[in-house]
């Protein structure tokens, strides 16, 4: 159990201001913020456990999410003020003209401590990505992050990207996906990837978003304009709140073992054994640049344009 005097002191929060203290005796502003149960849900859990929303005046409602798209449209629809989701939904709906809009960083990628790997039953012969040309790979999602990252995984290496064929699995299905022949690599991200690698029947070739860029952008925290627009003050205290929140939880593992794994309904000891994502304290639009280019390079969008446009 994680003591909560130890967590407001860590964020500075144990004694409000005047200002502060008006905010929470008022009725605050409830956002509704929509996330998949993955590690990148762990500062808001901290946040709202720690009391540092309400500190800085906004109520924050965690609501389970499953797929960026459904996010997406659920915040366009207006049923959540906030969601947090992978990069492709945002720039594709951009592109179409969604319009939603960035307003903080989420999950990114760190080279030191990868949360996703090319995984391969011991017994194949690949040795390189080049070698996967004409061959399938499981992707928890088509057009996502991690096949352009492996596009370019493939063609850096002198393969041929477009003789890849990607099939969409569900996480829980990539190892069996492996052994019956369905697929010859499978892109595996936690919590799955440590179950998957204990078994003994796998090894990894290297991880998927090392073929995007060094520190890009996984996921973000957006909104609908219009929503925006009506609560921007609201929207920096949350980020503001939540950015705090992220700096303890990045260098303080251990101690959010037991929140992550309440809420997500994970095994404690899967969460200690599996590596632990890095999220964003700040938002920096040249982490998001890639991904763009890399969706213009590979069709998933007609063309490449500035990552300013997708941010509040």
């Amino acid at each position: 159990m994680i003591a909560r005097r130890s967590l407001l002191a860590a964020l500075g929060s144990a004694t409000l201001s005047s200002a502060g203290a008006r905010l929470v005796a008022q009725t605050l502003p409830a956002f509704r913020v929509g996330m998949a149960l993955t590690d990148g849900v762990t500062p808001v859990l901290y946040g709202i456990r720690t009391g540092a929303f309400k500190n800085a005046g906004v109520d924050v409602q965690l609501v389970a999410g499953n797929s960026g798209a459904a996010l997406s449209a659920a915040v366009a629809g207006g049923s959540l003020e906030v969601a947090a989701s992978s990069l492709m939904p945002l720039i594709t709906g951009h592109v179409r003209g969604v319009g939603l809009r960035i307003i903080a960083g989420s999950s990114m990628y760190s080279a030191d401590a990868p949360t996703s790997e090319l995984c391969l039953l011991k017994t194949s012969r690949i040795g390189s990505f080049a070698e996967f040309s004409g061959k399938t790979v499981a992707t928890l999602a088509l057009q996502s992050l991690d096949t352009l990252g492996i596009s370019a995984l493939v063609d850096k290496s002198g393969g041929t990207s477009s003789s890849v064929r990607f099939l969409e699995t569900p996480s829980s299905l990539m190892l069996s996906a492996l052994e019956n022949g369905r697929a010859d690599v499978a892109s595996i991200s936690e919590p799955n990837l440590a179950i998957a690698l204990e078994s003994g029947k796998l090894r990894t070739l290297g991880d998927p978003y090392a073929g995007v860029a060094p520190g890009c952008m996984i996921a973000a925290f957006f909104c609908a304009p219009d929503f925006l627009a009506r609560n921007r003050d609201a929207i920096e205290r949350f980020t503001g709140a939540l950015y705090r929140a992220t700096a303890y939880t990045n260098t303080h593992h251990a101690e959010t073992v037991s929140l992550l794994a309440e809420y997500a309904h994970m095994d404690p000891d899967v969460v200690r054994r599996m590596t632990r994502l890095t999220n964003a304290t700040s938002l920096d639009v040249r982490a998001i640049q890639p991904a763009i280019d890399l969706a213009a390079k590979y069709r998933v969008i007609d063309a490449a344009f500035n990552a300013k446009e997708l941010v509040a």
